[in-house]
């Protein structure tokens, strides 16, 4: 390639993309690939094809300006690993391969001194980073403080540029505030706005999500509806915890597991609503969420018992609190056939579920709930509503064609974490 040709691609970030990455972007993306702000905030809407621009805006970036330090950020390391995976992938072209002289599983250094880093938000792990790019992807669910306090000062001495992504969130939070800032370059992209997603689509996923998050997920919007009963600040508030804490969510029940203080929950579902399983460590005062799976549609329930058998060989939880409405009474009995120890049934009633996610707010309210940062389990907290019956009692609804298995099953390990014995109303122990 001659020198001019070059030249070329070093200037231009959609040519670069386009030759050498193979990424054929859309008029958006390549607004974004061209952009040298400083600040740079996008709201992009589900398959808006976010990863994808970025990563190719790092490795132009990386490529492009020796000795540079550009640092992948997100709530947990496995988000972080989507972005910076991505970049591993384009880089097995051999006209960049040849240029990586370092790459780990969230290292990449290359022969002109610069490097990509992925990271998780975490206090500890950032410290010490100067940088010349920041991407901070799903960056409404970041502590306010690590932004401010540890994130900008890391580009003051390089003059760098910081890029916040994520799907919009609550209000009262940095990301919004950026969003709004008019010294910042904003987008907003819509789903819509993909040429590959159809209106057929986007019909069929507006009839199946409330309006609210359609709004989020698909629009871009900042939205939240006035009936949920967990608001979107003690969420992320949760999330936050997490990454103090630097807790990330086991997925393989075959690693080995420390010892801990671990409890169950398991709500059940098969056909139309999933089953869900939620292990929880309590260390002191608070309840970490280590382990979160939920079931797809039309799993059979020997296959449920037979994860909850490993889980329970895994963990040894103390107790195990299982949804016992409907189908829950012979899984119950089947759990004792089992021989899984310290289970015990809950029939979901207006007056238990109450109980369960007034316990499961007020443990969030307290600041002693952990929950690693998981879309489709936020969504689901977030979207659970209330009202008031005529005798002043909390009555919860889940939205139509919307899901709240996880919540459920999280609510139920919380609970299990109660040293008073469950009321016996409530259950039948196994």
């Amino acid at each position: 390639m001659s020198t001019q040709a070059l030249k070329q691609l070093a200037q231009n970030p959609v040519l670069f993309a386009e030759q050498l990455l193979g990424f054929k972007p859309f008029p958006y993306q390549k607004q974004m690939l061209a952009d040298q702000s400083a600040r740079i905030v996008a709201c992009m809407g589900r398959q808006t094809g976010k990863t994808t621009t970025i990563a190719a805006k790092a490795i132009h970036y990386a490529f492009t300006h020796p000795n540079t330090t550009t640092l992948i950020i997100s709530p947990s390391l496995r988000q972080s690993m989507i972005m910076f995976d991505k970049i591993q992938a384009y880089l097995t072209n051999p006209a960049l391969r040849k240029s990586v002289t370092r790459k780990t599983r969230t290292i990449i250094q290359l022969t002109n001194k610069s490097q990509i880093i992925a990271l998780p938000c975490s206090e500890h792990l950032l410290r010490g980073y100067t940088a010349n790019l920041t991407i901070c992807d799903e960056a409404a669910f970041m502590p306010e403080t690590i932004i401010t306090e540890i994130i900008f000062p890391m580009l003051s001495t390089t003059h760098g540029t910081a890029i916040f992504l994520s799907t919009p969130w609550d209000k009262n939070h940095f990301f919004y505030k950026a969003f709004t800032n008019p010294n910042y370059k904003t987008y907003t992209i819509k789903s819509e706005q993909n040429p590959l997603i159809t209106k057929e689509f986007l019909q069929e996923m507006q009839q199946n999500m409330t309006q609210e998050a359609y709004q989020r997920e698909y629009e871009a919007q900042f939205t939240e509806a006035q009936a949920s009963y967990f608001p979107q600040q003690l969420i992320r508030k949760a999330v936050e915890l997490a990454q103090k804490l630097g807790l990330e969510t086991i997925t393989n029940l075959e690693q080995p597991i420390q010892q801990g203080n671990y409890n169950a929950g398991l709500d059940l579902g098969k056909l139309q609503d999933h089953s869900a399983l939620a292990i929880v460590n309590q260390e002191n005062t608070t309840t970490k969420l280590i382990y979160i799976h939920q079931f797809p549609l039309n799993t059979p329930y020997t296959n449920v018992i037979g994860h909850l058998a490993k889980a329970n060989q895994t963990f040894n939880p103390q107790k195990t609190l299982i949804d016992q409405t409907g189908i829950g009474e012979p899984i119950l009995e089947e759990t004792q056939n089992q021989k899984i120890p310290n289970t015990q049934g809950i029939k979901f009633t207006q007056e238990t579920k109450q109980t369960l996610l007034t316990n499961l707010k007020l443990t969030m309210e307290q600041n002693r709930l952990a929950i690693p940062y998981h879309p489709q389990l936020c969504e689901q907290i977030n979207n659970q509503q209330y009202t008031y019956t005529k005798n002043g009692q909390l009555q919860f609804t889940c939205p139509p064609n919307t899901h709240d298995d996880m919540l459920w099953a999280l609510a139920l390990a919380c609970y299990a974490t109660k040293t008073e014995p469950t009321p016996k109303l409530w259950i039948v122990t196994k």
